[in-house]
């Protein structure tokens, strides 16, 4: 692939101007902290909406190349979120760890060993181009990382992944242990007691093994369930009758939005915001949505979920 052409050929530039425009990509972004949920502030890079569109014409050419695991469920069409937790249910003991730093920690080596994992040899001539493409720089004297933010990261975030994801997956296979990803949030589980606490340690070592990216397992937010509690993935709450909730406090929150709504009390945005939380609850818990229509009645909801501002 002549990504260079291909750019020139989809945005009707001149092949000059995309090379220039490609070579100062890595600093073309927008950096912004936005709070997190448990405190303190997470850095986007939004890039600009040319590179933006540049680096959505060459991703859906590496879509067609490049492998994704079968247990990554983020970012992925025809899986989702509760997909994630579907595969969970039935087992009784939970282990849930995530990464340090997930995004910025994947550099362009790890783009460089996956298009070689793939039997792309063809694209390293073209390595130099992508790194630019898809990685940014905090500082001009700083190493390329890549994005929370570019539509390009979700999706090479996975591909990169794909060899972490199969030795792991082969793991869990030879020990009964179910395994699945979103995005930087890995959760096993199983059946056997006790088998999760030693299997972090596997886990550990298979970091430190692997060239790229260089992981770290984020100690802090590691955590063990079982049947005893309500076990929660990615958010979502497990019942000891294997079924899928959101959970007390945000059936709360959307009661008290909708509640809202229904007095006038709400914003077009906060409308708007109302109107995605419901279509999310919709799918992991829709019973819930059917007792907010009871609550509420049918025509108050309904038109939340119509709501479309002039």
């Amino acid at each position: 692939m002549d990504i260079i052409k291909k750019i020139a050929d989809e945005t009707l530039m001149p092949v000059s101007k995309v090379s220039a425009f490609i070579f100062t990509a890595p600093y073309r972004y927008k950096v912004y902290p936005i709070p997190k949920r448990n405190g303190g502030f997470r850095e986007i890079a939004q890039p600009s909406r040319a590179l933006k569109f540049m680096q959505r014409i060459v991703i859906a050419e590496l879509e067609k190349v490049l492998k994704v695991h079968e247990n990554a469920y983020a970012y992925v069409k025809g899986r989702s979120i509760k997909d994630n937790v579907e595969k969970h249910k039935r087992n009784s003991y939970i282990l849930k760890v995530d990464f340090c730093d997930f995004f910025n920690s994947i550099n362009p080596y790890g783009l460089e060993l996956c298009l070689k994992n793939n039997g792309l040899d063809s694209l390293l001539s073209s390595q130099e181009l992508l790194n630019k493409l898809f990685f940014y720089k905090k500082s001009k004297r700083g190493a390329l990382s890549m994005s929370i933010g570019a539509p390009s990261s979700p999706f090479l975030s996975n591909a990169i992944m794909y060899k972490f994801d199969s030795v792991i997956s082969d793991m869990c296979s030879n020990k009964n242990i179910t395994y699945t990803r979103y995005a930087d949030d890995l959760t096993f589980s199983t059946n056997e007691k006790g088998i999760l606490y030693e299997f972090i340690h596997e886990i550990d070592k298979v970091l430190e093994e692997i060239d790229s990216p260089k992981l770290k397992l984020n100690d802090k937010k590691t955590i063990f369930a079982s049947k005893k509690c309500n076990r929660h993935i990615t958010g979502i709450v497990i019942n000891n009758e294997e079924k899928l909730s959101i959970g007390r406090d945000k059936k709360r929150y959307l009661s008290s939005l909708i509640h809202k709504f229904s007095l006038n009390a709400l914003n077009e945005e906060g409308v708007e915001h109302l109107k995605g939380y419901l279509a999310y609850v919709n799918k992991i818990e829709p019973s819930f949505i059917s007792r907010m229509k009871r609550k509420y009645g049918v025509e108050v909801v309904n038109s939340i979920i119509t709501f479309n501002p002039l």
